[in-house]
């Protein structure tokens, strides 16, 4: 099953060739399960990019470019930091969100053969990113991102929190196990666990984080 869209493939294949494109990077959900971790669908497309002042005027490129390979794009959202384009084309459609990254990287954004320069975020910043979306918004997909990184071995939680607490100084680890709790509000029939390709049940997440937040609580107690 495949993790994105043929619309989104191509507009991947494109992205690489419109105008200022080399200052951003793909990243965000699409990203850790496209080129990454393969275990969910995704359906929008992030690019982000820390060059202050460039957001808006791309978007205009960008959707000139998009609109001149025969793709419909209305622009939904416009401001200096965050651009969000609907792309169309035939029956298929998605979201594009461009917006503004902080500076601080761990490592250099990869390029891979199929999308030509197409930068793609690295795994180690899609996860530390991961987990302080979690820790701001928690989102069901956060949740199941973060488990799947920890569940296939590519971090441990201590390399997680770790890379949170480097990347923001804000990242606190009482507020992330409040975080955990909103975890009991969803349920099997949330749309996002539909997207998981391999059987994930809810009773399973919640035991994780569970878990988690136990050993957090423990070691703030001690």
């Amino acid at each position: 099953m495949p993790v994105i869209s043929d619309l989104q493939h191509k507009i991947l294949e494109q992205f690489g060739r419109a105008v200022d494109s080399r200052h951003f990077y793909l990243t965000g959900g699409t990203a850790l399960a496209h080129f990454y971790l393969q275990h969910r669908k995704s359906e929008d497309l992030d690019f982000f990019t820390s060059a202050v002042g460039l957001i808006s005027a791309f978007g205009v490129g960008l959707e000139h470019h998009l609109t001149q390979k025969g793709f419909t794009v209305k622009r939904q959202r416009a401001f200096e930091t965050f651009v969000e384009l609907h792309v169309s084309k035939a029956d298929e459609f998605t979201l594009i969100h461009v917006a503004l990254d902080t500076p601080f990287r761990f490592e250099n954004t990869r390029q891979f053969d199929h999308y030509p320069g197409l930068n793609v975020d690295s795994l180690t910043d899609i996860a530390a990113n991961k987990l302080l979306a979690l820790f701001g918004r928690a989102a069901l997909r956060d949740f199941i991102d973060v488990y799947y990184l920890i569940k296939t071995e590519k971090f441990s939680k201590t390399q997680m929190l770790d890379q949170a607490r480097k990347k923001d100084p804000g990242f606190d680890l009482y507020w992330l196990g409040v975080a955990f709790e909103r975890l009991k509000a969803y349920q099997q029939k949330d749309y996002d666990l539909s997207l998981v390709f391999d059987p994930l049940k809810a009773e399973e997440l919640l035991s994780f984080f569970n878990q988690w937040g136990k050993e957090i609580a423990s070691s703030l107690s001690g």
